[in-house]
Formats: structure tokens, sequence, C-alpha cells
């Protein structure tokens, strides 16, 4: 029982994160700080290729 309820949380965790990923991906930060390079794997979430 434990480990269908691992596996689960652990699918939602997935999806929800994935959301996360692409609608950040897709948004442009309006700070006026040092923002990194995106990682090349952070393409993958794009819609726009």
């Amino acid at each position: 029982m434990k480990k269908e309820v691992t596996k689960s949380v652990a699918k939602g965790m997935k999806v929800a994160l994935d959301v996360v990923i692409r609608t950040e991906a897709n948004t442009a930060s309006c700070l006026i700080m040092y923002q990194p390079k995106a990682p090349k794997e952070l393409m993958n979430y794009r819609r726009n290729k």
C-alpha cells in the first residue's frame, strides 16, 4: 500500500513540476539583477523552439 501511494505521489509531483517548468520557460524575468544563462535542457520545455 505504501509503495502504491509513493508512486502516485511521485507521478503527481512530476506532472506539477512539468507544468511549472513549462510556464517558467515561456516567461520573461523583469528583475534588474544578474540572471544566469538558461541550461540547454530547458529548451525541451519551450513551446517555440
